[in-house]
């Protein structure tokens, strides 16, 4: 069996376009993760109940953190999660409360789901645009 390529161009441009493509990944990835972190946000104050009581809501104290990258794995990622004063709040929302005798005390909401059920469709579009950046 004979295989024969056939390249239009020379392997150094080739690499200078992959080259130029990591860069520009590098370059707009943290904006990239600013605005995922964003989405989900909005997203998460979308679907989070406000309660009637006169305390902080876990609504209003929403944070967004964004990691830089990791020095062994070599990953950059945004973490969605709950201000000082809620922060202890988000799992017993989201996976429910059970009595010591196994009935619900407090039902699962999960919203964390819900929220990124509704963000994922922008999230796709955000990083589709940088697909069709990094390649032109």
């Amino acid at each position: 069996m004979k295989v024969d390529f056939l390249f239009e161009q020379p392997l150094d441009e080739l690499v200078a376009d992959i080259l130029r493509m990591e860069n520009v990944m590098e370059s707009e990835q943290e904006e990239l993760m600013s605005e995922i972190g964003k989405e989900i946000k909005k997203q998460v104050r979308n679907v989070l109940p406000k309660s009637e009581k006169d305390h902080k809501h876990m609504r209003d104290d929403i944070k967004v953190t964004i990691n830089g990258k990791k020095k062994k794995t070599g990953v950059t990622g945004v973490s969605v999660h709950g201000g000082k004063d809620t922060a202890y709040k988000w799992h017993m929302l989201d996976d429910g409360t059970r009595n010591r005798d196994g009935s619900v005390h407090t039902p699962a909401y999960h919203f964390t789901k819900k929220a990124m059920d509704e963000a994922t469709p922008h999230i796709e579009t955000l990083i589709n645009e940088l697909e069709r950046r990094v390649t032109q």
